[in-house]
């Protein structure tokens, strides 16, 4: 009953985040398609994709739209700005500026416009003619990054110059790496808002919701690990939601609660080192794989990782530290999709069921391995959007969804096993009754004298015998029935053997056995229903009675009841 409780709780908790998933992704679909519609036809985009210039100085004269930046160097974007800022000699961290002319002319509608700057690695601050129109993040000294927020900003129609040149200057704040990623384009309104809303989904609110649904994910197992404490796969579950959590608020956080920059990513780095070390040793739990030595190195790996970044990491020293970090941390991704491969290929519970959702996280966790690889190292893959995406958010969604499946799979087969386990106590028990019941009838027929049927008292026993046949459903007590015939119970139950050869409570159950017989064979309904139906107060008492009359248990008599009615009537068929 405890674990049906506890998937009750699963399905409460889990069936409300996929509807929210559900409501959200409509409301952004009907957001986007009414905003597209209310576009005019010929609001096409300033493409801002291209040539920018650049600069590692910082001066606030640069926001100007009038500022002569032809000395400047040229950069293409979107992409990385770090082997500029390495060429140049730039440091680990600091300030830049990019500036962008353009030509807005009468093709755009007359009116406030949206500029889309994709997302800008780490701060920035958004100038348009001179113009601050926004900012995100913030740079030094509070040091607050939103790398991974899309940047969407209204540019007011009073600051526009249509027909003519226009200016947009970014001053960005940048640590260990600097990019541009994602879309860049000056658009109408309903475009830049329906690009908002999508972006804002895909980047933002997805990893909430995801993170929503993790945390009762947590707290549910994390209970049942406290009542199995034997069952360490649940523990090292819980530990993987609890890195992932961390993980995915990266990509998301509104919020500056790291104290330093430095601090959120030595934090980062600590969650993506510990779910590389629980989650392998969860994989061995699951299939059974025992490898002490790898999970005795992975812990005293955790451990120089959690000693060398607090002791010795340092700004200048974050590159360096983070790849070394990122490249075991693949290398582990690797060992984990072994242990799918070993678990698939050894056949083992749960492989074929697990392998694809373990399969995926790792390869998601893997991908981002990479990505971050190629941020820190400043390297454009050249591969479009598949490696300046983060895609261990939707990856850990899935994870969280298989191991869970699992995880209810692993309840529903111990539940089984002790079911079984229990049917063959109750056979034992019944055994022992039964031997228990033939040694006090050959006792009291050595003891006992017969007792004497008179006319009567015959009478009297068919009265006992009429009432319990119309009412054996209901709770009969032998101290009632000697009452309603006006003698002692101790004498209606010699009179009552001596009568029928039987017990009185034996009578009485083969009645309520018998007719439960009937209704195994004869209804659908479950076994704890049929058995308080016909009068037992436990489904215990009415598993362990049953085979005492019908040589075997409720479950087997329905299972070969059925199986000989198909057989009678696939041969009647046939006749």
């Amino acid at each position: 009953m405890v674990s049906s409780y506890r998937k009750r709780m699963l399905a409460d908790f889990i069936g409300p985040a996929f509807l929210v998933l559900v409501a959200v992704l409509t409301w952004a679909a009907v957001q986007a398609a009414g905003q597209g519609d209310a576009a005019p036809a010929d609001a096409v985009p300033v493409a801002l994709e291209g040539a920018w210039k650049i600069s590692l100085a910082d001066d606030p004269a640069f926001a100007a739209a009038g500022f002569n930046d032809s000395s400047w160097d040229s950069v293409s974007l979107p992409g990385t700005l770090l082997p500029y800022i390495k060429k140049k000699g730039g440091p680990i961290q600091g300030f830049l500026w990019i500036r962008k002319t353009i030509h807005v002319d009468g093709i755009m509608p007359r009116g406030d416009l949206g500029l889309i700057l994709g997302r800008i690695g780490h701060a920035d601050v958004t100038y348009f003619n001179g113009t601050r129109i926004g900012a995100t993040g913030k740079s030094t000294p509070e040091q607050f990054s939103m790398w991974n927020h899309p940047r969407h900003y209204m540019v007011p129609q009073s600051i526009i110059r249509f027909g003519g040149t226009n200016v947009i200057a970014v001053r960005i704040w940048y640590y260990s790496f600097c990019e541009v990623q994602g879309d860049l384009a000056l658009a109408a309104l309903a475009e830049w808002a329906r690009s908002r809303t999508v972006s804002t989904i895909l980047f933002v609110a997805l990893n909430y919701i995801i993170i929503a649904l993790g945390v009762p994910i947590f707290f549910i197992f994390f209970f049942i690990y406290l009542r199995r404490r034997s069952s360490q796969e649940y523990l090292f579950y819980c530990l993987q939601l609890l890195c992932g959590i961390v993980i995915v608020l990266e990509v998301c956080n509104f919020w500056d609660s790291y104290g330093s920059h430095l601090a959120r990513l030595k934090l980062l780095a600590y969650a993506w080192f510990a779910i590389n070390v629980v989650h392998p040793i969860f994989l061995h739990r699951i299939y059974n794989l025992q490898r002490k030595k790898i999970e005795l190195f992975l812990w005293v790996a955790l451990a120089a990782a959690v000693f060398v970044g607090t002791l010795f990491t340092t700004p200048e020293r974050v590159p360096v530290h983070g790849l070394l970090v990122i490249i075991v941390l693949i290398g582990v991704g690797f060992y984990n999709l072994s242990c799918h491969v070993t678990a698939l290929y050894k056949k083992s519970p749960y492989a074929k069921l697990f392998s694809f959702f373990g399969t995926t996280v790792v390869i998601g966790a893997i991908h981002d391995g990479f990505t971050y690889m190629f941020k820190y190292m400043g390297i454009d893959p050249g591969c479009g959007p598949l490696f300046t995406v983060m895609i261990f958010p939707a990856s850990a969604f899935v994870l969280y969804m298989g191991t869970t499946l699992v995880l209810v799979s692993r309840i529903i087969s111990m539940e089984d096993e002790i079911h079984d386990l229990n049917t063959s106590l109750e056979s034992f028990v019944i055994e022992n009754a039964l031997l228990s019941d033939k040694i006090e009838e050959a006792s009291m027929t050595r003891k006992t004298q017969p007792v004497s049927i008179t006319g009567a008292a015959e009478e009297k026993i068919k009265k006992v015998m009429d009432y319990i046949h119309q009412n054996y459903t209901s709770d009969i007590s032998r101290e009632g029935l000697a009452a309603s015939i006006d003698v002692h119970p101790d004498n209606l139950g010699k009179l009552f053997r001596t009568y029928t050869s039987r017990k009185l409570g034996d009578y009485i159950c083969e009645l309520r056995v018998r007719d439960a017989a009937r209704m195994l064979e004869e209804t659908d309904d479950t076994v704890i229903n049929i058995a308080f139906n016909v009068g037992f107060e436990s489904l215990r008492t009415f598993n362990r009675i049953f085979p005492k009359y019908m040589g075997t248990t409720p479950e087997k008599y329905r299972r070969q009841r059925r199986i000989e009615g198909a057989a009678v009537r696939q041969k009647e068929s046939k006749s």
